[in-house]
């Protein structure tokens, strides 16, 4: 029985003991890789989420359940924004970057819910 290569839009088959193919496996050990925090994929470890997760997370909030919920994380999101804000000059580059996408991602949901 095989496995499928946990890499979001790897589909190469593995053994079942293992969870990336060979590429994705290295690439993993050196921290090139790591999980989507949503889909719990592989993704490149530079990006905040996998590509499927990144498009899915730019769709239209349209429930009102979901926009409640979308409000109360868009606080969470700011509150945390606020706290890091003034350490984040002395992070690597591609920390201040994913903190940047974090804000526009943020800036965005809040735009669409206001138009909404």
């Amino acid at each position: 029985m095989s496995n499928q290569c946990k890499f979001w839009d790897c589909f190469e088959n593995i053994s079942p003991v293992h969870t990336f193919c060979g590429d994705h496996f290295e690439w993993f050990q050196i921290g090139d890789i790591d999980e989507c925090p949503i889909c719990k994929k592989g993704k490149f470890a530079r990006f905040p989420l996998c590509t499927d997760c990144d498009i899915k997370s730019d769709e239209v909030v349209n429930s009102d359940q979901t926009k409640l919920a979308t409000i109360q994380l868009l606080s969470a999101v700011d509150d945390v924004i606020l706290m890091v804000k003034s350490d984040a000059p002395t992070w690597p580059e591609d920390k201040q970057k994913q903190l940047e996408h974090l804000e526009q991602k943020a800036n965005k949901v809040r735009r669409e819910l206001q138009s909404g």
